[in-house]
C-alpha cells in the first residue's frame, strides 16, 4: 500500500487535471469509506503528457488496480457512462474518455513497476479516489510492444527526462521481455532500435 510519504506529481497542465477530475465521478461511490480505496495506474498517452507535458491523447488507458470492496462492475459502469469535457490551454474543448480495450498484457511490463507509481494529486482530489501515473521507464518498457512511429517518439522523450536512468531502463525492459508471453524475438529488437536511437542522438 502506497503512503503519504511516497512520489506524487501535481498535475499542472488542463489534461494533467482533468485526468484526476475524470475519476471523480466515482465519488458518490467511494468518498462514504465503506466500499474502500479506488486505485486507478495510468499509461499510455496520458501519462506521457503527464511526464513530458508534451502531446496529449483523448483516451485513458487505465488498469484498475483496486476498488475496494465496489463491484468492479459498478466502476467501470460509473467511467464509462458519460465522457469528460474539458477547455484546454487555447480554451478547446476536448473529451477525455477510457480506452475499455486497454489491458496490460497488450505489450510488455515489468511484475514490479506498481512499486514505481506515482500519485496525481490536486486541491479537490476525492481522498478515497487514487490515480497513479505509471513510471516514466515502465510506460516507456509498455510501448515496446505496439511500436508504433507514435510510441517509438515517446518512449525517447520519456528516456531524455532528467530522472530517467537508460541503464535502470535497459535492465527492466529486458526483465520484462524475459517473461513476456508475446514474441519475446520482436520484442527484443524493438528495445535494441530504441537503444540504438538513444545513444545516436546523445552522441550527435
Amino acid at each position: 500500500m502506497r503512503s503519504d510519504s511516497d512520489p506524487t506529481i501535481q498535475p499542472e497542465t488542463a489534461l494533467g487535471q482533468a485526468l484526476v477530475a475524470f475519476f471523480d465521478v466515482l465519488e458518490p461511490l467511494f468518498a462514504g469509506g465503506d466500499k474502500g480505496v479506488f486505485r486507478v495506474v495510468v499509461f499510455g498517452g496520458c501519462a506521457v503528457h503527464v511526464h513530458t507535458q508534451t502531446r496529449g491523447s483523448a483516451d485513458i488507458d487505465a488498469e484498475i488496480t483496486s476498488h475496494g470492496y465496489a463491484e468492479k462492475s459498478e466502476v467501470i459502469a460509473l467511467l464509462d457512462e458519460d465522457a469528460y469535457i474539458f477547455s484546454d490551454e487555447e480554451g478547446i474543448s476536448q473529451v477525455l474518455e477510457r480506452d475499455s480495450n486497454f489491458n496490460t498484457t497488450l505489450g510488455p511490463l515489468h511484475e514490479d513497476y506498481e512499486d514505481r507509481i506515482i500519485r496525481l494529486v490536486t486541491q479537490s482530489n476525492t481522498p478515497n479516489v487514487e490515480v497513479y501515473i505509471a513510471s516514466a521507464i515502465d510506460v516507456a518498457i509498455s510501448k515496446l510492444g505496439r511500436f508504433g512511429d507514435r510510441d517509438q517518439q515517446d518512449i525517447q522523450s520519456l528516456l531524455k527526462l532528467p530522472y530517467v536512468d537508460i541503464d535502470e531502463f535497459e535492465r527492466l525492459a529486458q526483465e520484462a521481455i524475459n517473461y513476456y508471453v508475446g514474441n519475446q524475438t520482436q520484442i527484443s529488437g524493438n528495445l535494441k532500435v530504441v537503444l540504438d536511437e538513444y545513444y545516436n542522438s546523445e552522441g550527435q
